[in-house]
């Protein structure tokens, strides 16, 4: 062993390695065969949850990497080492960016590229077309509806999510029909279902007696 190896207390079992010949290696914590290599041999490292071989990373030894949860293959990287990501849930490839890597994201269902923000990280909306500001929630998460004046409860279902009926008047149940969501009939007077159709459909019209096609 080299002089910085020989003093009191790094004459143990395990520390006679020539990568362990380390000022800084020459603790008793440090001691264990899966932690003697060159790249543990760091202050930060040399902590008991931190001296195992899949910690034994560069980039992982930091303080706030040194707990069993972050000390594996996915984990040990740089954008990955902080405590807010070092949760089972989030300890994962596609996890470990910036941006998933706050406490209110890291979770199983939050863990997709799409999805990695607070407000999508809810079951119902980690899917690409549901990851906007307005679209994350149960309701509309379908691609044609993901529009800020779609997302209400009236508005987003199949038959509601078209262009054409992302209007204010036209949101509502009664207007909600193949007939009605066009862009001659969302208005606030043809909303009655006897008005759905597009011969009716017109400030005069738009009343229970004209509902038929010889009345408009």
């Amino acid at each position: 062993m080299v002089n910085s190896c020989c003093g009191s207390l790094c004459s143990e079992q395990g520390c006679g390695q020539e990568s362990c010949c380390q000022p800084t290696c020459c603790q008793p914590r440090c001691f264990q065969t899966t932690c003697c290599r060159t790249t543990c041999c760091q202050p930060s490292c040399c902590v008991p949850s931190c001296c195992r071989p899949q910690c034994c990373q560069s980039v992982c030894c930091q303080p706030s990497c040194c707990r069993p949860s972050c000390c594996i293959s996915s984990c040990c990287r740089p954008q990955c080492c902080r405590p807010s990501c070092c949760i089972s849930s989030c300890c994962r490839p596609q996890c470990c960016r910036p941006s998933c890597c706050i406490s209110s994201c890291c979770r199983p269902q939050c863990c997709q590229p799409c999805c990695c923000r607070p407000i999508c990280c809810i079951s119902s909306c980690c899917r690409p077309q549901c990851c906007q500001p307005c679209c994350c929630r149960p309701s509309c998460c379908i691609s044609s509806c993901c529009q800020p004046t779609c997302c209400e409860t009236t508005c987003c279902r199949n038959t509601c999510c078209r262009p054409s009926c992302c209007i204010s008047s036209c949101c509502r149940p009664q207007c909600c029909q193949p007939t009605c969501c066009i862009s001659s009939c969302c208005r606030p007077s043809c909303c009655v279902s006897s008005c759905c159709r597009p011969q009716c459909c017109i400030s005069s019209c738009c009343q229970p007696s004209c509902s038929s096609a010889s009345c408009c």
